[in-house]
């Protein structure tokens, strides 16, 4: 017998077998009947998170969403930052979520190496001063007008200077209240308790948590429990059946390419381009290649529907499939057929489509014999911890600094201004600090800090005056560090130049 027409005839028996089953596949129990405690569950829901200083969460604190572990972790965890005390929440595209000691953001539109960051509560919350400090010392350094004194230099340069605490907005002094000395700056805050060296950070996020976040029971002002879905997203996973797309496995986040998403046990739903709020269906199969295959001509079984793809190949879908499909949205949830049906292993058969694949299982009885496959978990594992790198964020390779001097030559008595412009992806730097080292005709070195650059990317500084001979080039070198330490450096130079 002709192998073509003997394949055709067991695929046909295969059919056949598969359809008797059908009856007791429950594919038609996916429906409304079961939609009010899958809200519940969803509503109620809390993703896990990946690392935690602790196992358990008090009263009042959250797991820090994933897009925000590694922020967190760098920035000293729960020791330096406390717990998080709030969900994370997506406003207008930017995600945040309060800790302890401020609000940590993430905003897709911003250049790679700054779409992390905290939130200005300082400038919310306002100061008060007492006893100013600054002219009891001789060492620190003056940044936006005020001197950041040389106890809390260290801390503020060790967290990332005015690029994550945020330039001073107030001066160092004595709260004889508290029997400390504190600071304030635009995103965090610092204090040091008499008789200690330690610097800590005031709890910002709480004081700001609690007006804005928290309800006012009695009992402790504990961040209220919101939806985890926002209504765009909870409204099409009612839509689809929430049995059908699958328990979530993450909150919103910002996908690859930019896009708010939610990734669900069998399918991950995306916030359309041009309009967030209108929700659809990525189309994730295709980046696992081993379920996309090449379409064929139809068997043309009354068994199956021929769904055309391209000049009249496309692939065969069993009825069965067809019907579970029609059911749950049609081709329209399901996307075009990509693969034949196939056995990823005895008794089980899948077939995929361009956002998901069924399966059907004839060792297992009941309903769930007949259901998608769980690829958002592979989904999960291959694309969102590319997302929420924060460490490979920061490595500043795209970076573009320019650098120019004021005066191309001046005399050996008058000062010079050297101006520095930071991009990244031909977007402006804000809130960085570069190091200027400037070379001295002994051979020595100067630094001294740029102030943070300003939303164009541009900050300044001016050098005394250098006495030194007719003719001498002073060579000078501005750098940018990134949060590794390591630093991104140009080097230009000036002549000194007497003309009389």
């Amino acid at each position: 017998m002709d192998p073509q027409v003997l394949s055709r005839k067991s695929n046909l028996c295969l059919l056949v077998l598969l359809a008797l089953f059908l009856g007791s596949c429950g594919w038609g129990e996916y429906g409304d009947g079961k939609s009010n405690d899958w809200t519940n569950r969803l509503l109620s829901w809390e993703p896990k998170p990946v690392e935690h200083d602790s196992e358990n969460f008090e009263p009042g604190t959250y797991p820090v969403d994933l897009i925000f572990i590694d922020f967190y972790q760098a920035f000293g965890g729960e020791t330096k930052l406390g717990p998080a005390i709030s969900i994370a929440t997506t406003t207008d595209g930017v995600t945040k979520q309060f800790t302890e000691a401020g609000m940590m953001m993430f905003d897709p539109g911003e250049p790679e190496s700054s779409r992390f960051s905290f939130a200005p509560l300082g400038l919310e919350l306002g100061t008060s001063e007492g006893e100013l400090l600054g002219k009891a010392y001789s060492t620190g350094r003056i940044i936006a007008g005020y001197l950041v004194i040389a106890d809390f230099l260290e801390e503020y340069e060790r967290l990332g200077g005015a690029r994550f605490v945020g330039k001073p907005i107030s001066e160092a002094f004595y709260n004889p209240d508290k029997g400390r000395i504190e600071q304030y700056f635009e995103n965090l805050g610092f204090y040091q308790l008499e008789g200690e060296s330690q610097i800590r950070l005031m709890p910002y996020g709480a004081y700001a948590c609690d007006r804005n976040c928290r309800n006012q029971e009695p009992i402790a002002g504990i961040p209220v429990l919101q939806s985890v879905l926002p209504d765009s997203f909870l409204n099409k996973t009612l839509e689809l059946s929430l049995p059908f797309v699958g328990k979530p496995l993450t909150g919103v986040h910002y996908g690859t390419d930019g896009r708010q998403e939610v990734i669900f046990e069998n399918i991950v739903l995306v916030a359309e381009d041009d309009s967030p709020e209108d929700v659809g269906i990525r189309p994730i199969v295709e980046q696992f290649s081993e379920y996309v295959q090449s379409p064929t001509e139809s068997q043309n079984s009354p068994l199956n529907v021929f769904y055309e793809i391209d000049g009249g190949m496309g692939f065969d879908v069993p009825l069965y499939f067809v019907e579970f499909l029609n059911a749950n949205g049609g081709t329209r949830v399901a996307g075009d057929p990509i693969s034949h049906i196939f056995s990823p292993e005895p008794g089980v058969f899948w077939q995929c489509f361009t956002n998901l694949c069924l399966e059907f299982n004839l060792n297992v009885e009941g309903e769930g014999r007949l259901r998608p496959v769980p690829l958002g978990v592979e989904y999960k594992d291959k694309q969102y911890d590319r997302v929420i790198d924060f460490q490979s964020s920061q490595t500043l390779e795209k970076l573009e600094t320019k650098v120019w001097e004021r005066d191309s030559f001046v005399s050996s008595n008058d000062s010079q201004e050297i101006h520095v412009a930071l991009y990244e992806d031909h977007k402006p730097l804000t809130y960085f600090e570069p190091l200027l080292l400037v070379t001295m005709p002994d051979g020595s070195q100067r630094k001294a800090y740029f102030q943070p650059s300003d939303e164009n990317g541009r900050t300044s500084i001016g050098l005394a005056p250098i006495d030194a001979p007719n003719g001498t080039l002073i060579a000078y070198k501005v750098c940018v560090f990134g949060i590794d330490g390591e630093p991104r450096c140009v080097g230009d130079n000036y002549l000194i130049w007497n003309s009389d």
